[in-house]
């Protein structure tokens, strides 16, 4: 088993508490915070880029409330998809 197994399963094993006290400590580590300030600059700039080859649209107060129902509907349709249908 590895290194990193045999964390998962000693984690596995912690109370739910120590679960997030163990997540806590994980998302404040210097390399947590590296890796996710690197993903953000590799998501801005592909942001940046699509800015500049003018892949983008702009939104009034008619269409940015239709954007928000789109998403909304999106989001209900794919909660009733994806909920656990009770076992008889």
């Amino acid at each position: 088993m590895s290194t990193l197994e045999e964390i998962k399963a000693a984690a596995a094993e912690l109370h739910p508490d120590e679960q997030v006290e163990l997540f806590r400590w994980w998302i404040q580590t210097d390399v947590f915070k590296q890796r996710q300030l690197a993903i953000l600059k590799r998501e801005l700039a592909v942001g940046l880029d699509q800015l500049d080859q003018g892949h983008y649209r702009t939104y009034d107060d008619v269409n940015v409330m239709r954007l928000a129902d789109d998403i909304g509907r999106a989001g209900s349709d794919r909660l009733k998809r994806t909920r656990k249908k009770p076992q008889a």
